[in-house]
């Protein structure tokens, strides 16, 4: 589910903007109206506009806000997190319609934007030496937003250091930079920011401090929408440090949604999945001790029954079996756990090449099959594929691979659709079958109980999830993406990492968009009373207006 890259869970994600899981529209407007700001705003006192949820107090993260920004005739350097390029072609541009509303407000506002982005690890972990290629530009990006929007966005090439990628952002760049203020293009979009020798140096080092001056010194003002890029890297920090720096529009969602997973409404169930538990049982901590409930999938769960139930199963490491029984079956976490009552088990990794249904093979080794692969044993790849329930397995027994949650587990009346039924908040970061094989009806039959929950806040977060999501039940996707009850994130790993450490306002990139305690009491106005928010457009003082 993590994919590959540190700060998202996989580069093909969804081609349409999702909608915030805001309060409804008459909430907004009364709290513009009665001054109570949201949770990125700067609040008139401490007692208002702390957040409540089941009597929980949790105070806002005060965030330097665009909004709040004067933009006028000023360059704005935008770190964005569009790392959806695979091969030198942009494979999903959901991360990138998310940040459009950043962009617009800097352009509407008089701002001129200069663009960066990570794409893809160019930078060799053993060798330390950066590969400059094409297959991890941001061109693609480029042209996608120069047809989206019908402005041209340029992209500057620097001189390459065999080795260390990028060294200097070297002159070259300002007339470009000139157009860009006399709108001859409409933004600057920079290389890849890992190509760069100073991005990922480490804070004090020379070329991370050159970089970061450099990159400030091409702007007035900087602004960090990347949520889903949560390293404290000088494209994501360092350069908040030379620069009045502000949270994006997506940014602050992203940190609004987060917030209510934080405090959740409960009940709250949390699904995970997952192919290693070594690398996730830091996230179920944490995500335990906040939900009502957690569902596992994948490896996770397949880890958990072979230790709670003693068997062995194809493809579990006794590392991760001998950790679920240290973490999982603690009682504590046990009784937090819904489990799945059927799973689907293969003999081969590759099934038998249907997608079963019901947890059950829909294929038929006829002789002529046989004959074109050769002998039984040879056959025996296009099965079994069983349906097996878990209270049915023996101690010491020794079972295929477990590909799958048969959506038998989620039928009415099951423990799992139970849970999800009765919840009020949930959040699912999980593919539970191995979908590249055909095991996808878990994966369905979860967005669809997810889905009829109609009244719970759903947030979804993760690439493969996404991407499953959308791919196995493109009904219920484009129903989702007008429902204001449901939420996707950007950035699944930055989500997860984020929960584990207790909320956005510990990363580090969020940390330096925070206000200082003079920022927030000139915020609200000091002494005198005079707040700093900008007046509401009159329309909305009245009840028919529907903008808010």
């Amino acid at each position: 589910e993590d994919g590959t890259d540190d700060d998202d869970d996989d580069a093909s994600l969804l081609s349409t903007p999702r909608g915030s899981p805001n309060a409804a529209i008459s909430t907004r407007r009364r709290r513009l109206f009665d001054g109570a700001a949201s949770s990125t705003s700067p609040p008139p006192s401490a007692s208002a506009s702390a957040s409540e949820n089941n009597g929980i107090f949790h105070p806002p993260l005060h965030l330097r806000r665009i909004q709040d920004a004067d933009l006028t005739g000023k360059v704005v350097l935008v770190r964005v997190d569009h790392n959806c390029v695979k091969g030198g072609q942009l494979k999903d541009a959901f991360r990138v319609d998310a940040s459009l509303a950043t962009l617009y407000n800097i352009v509407e506002r008089g701002g001129r934007p200069i663009l960066m982005s990570h794409v893809n690890r160019p930078k060799d972990k053993k060798t330390k030496r950066v590969a400059v290629d094409d297959a991890d530009a941001v061109a693609a990006v480029a042209r996608y937003l120069t047809r989206k929007l019908g402005v041209v966005f340029a992209c500057p090439e620097f001189r390459v250091v065999d080795g260390d990628g990028i060294v200097d952002i070297d002159t070259s760049v300002n007339w470009l930079i000139e157009d860009l203020r006399a709108r001859r293009v409409g933004g600057v979009y920079l290389p890849n920011t890992r190509w760069f020798l100073g991005e990922e140096a480490g804070e004090g080092s020379e070329a991370a401090t050159r970089f970061a001056t450099q990159l400030a010194g091409l702007a007035d003002v900087f602004v960090n929408d990347a949520f889903g890029s949560w390293q404290p890297h000088v494209s994501t920090l360092g350069v908040a440090k030379f620069l009045p720096s502000y949270a994006g529009l997506l940014m602050q969602r992203e940190c609004e949604a987060l917030d209510a997973l934080i405090y959740p409404t409960r009940p709250f169930v949390a699904v995970i999945a997952g192919s290693k538990l070594d690398t996730k049982i830091g996230t179920i901590r944490a995500i335990a001790k906040r939900a009502d409930a957690v569902i596992l999938g994948g490896q996770l769960y397949n880890a958990y029954v072979a230790a709670k139930h003693g068997v062995t199963i194809a493809g579990v490491d006794a590392e991760d079996v001998e950790l679920a029984r240290r973490e999982l079956l603690a009682p504590e976490m046990e009784a937090k756990l819904v489990s799945p009552e059927t799973v689907v088990e293969s003999e081969t990794l590759d099934g038998c090449g249907c997608v079963p249904v019901d947890g059950e093979c829909v294929s038929v080794v006829t002789p002529s099959i046989r004959r074109s692969v050769g002998s039984r044993d040879d056959a025996k790849r296009f099965g079994p594929v069983r349906q097996r329930r878990v209270k049915d397995l023996t101690a010491g027994e020794t079972c295929g691979y477990f590909l799958d949650v048969s959506r038998e587990s989620f039928r009415d009346g099951s423990r799992v659709a139970k849970a999800i039924e009765g919840a009020s908040t949930i959040f699912v970061n999980a593919v539970v079958g191995l979908t590249s094989s055909g095991f996808n009806e878990g994966t369905s039959a979860l967005d669809a109980a997810v889905a009829a929950n109609v009244g719970a806040r759903k947030y979804f977060g993760g690439g493969d999830t996404l991407q499953e999501f959308k791919s196995l039940s493109p009904g219920l996707f484009l129903s989702a993406l007008d429902d204001p009850k449901f939420y996707l994130f950007t950035g699944g790993g930055t989500v997860l990492k984020a929960l584990a450490m207790g909320g956005a306002g510990e990363l580090e990139t969020v940390k330096a968009l925070r206000m200082s305690a003079a920022e927030i009491e000139r915020a609200r106005g000091g002494a005198d009373g005079k707040g700093a928010a900008s007046e509401a457009p009159r329309c909305m003082r009245l009840s028919s207006c529907d903008c808010g």
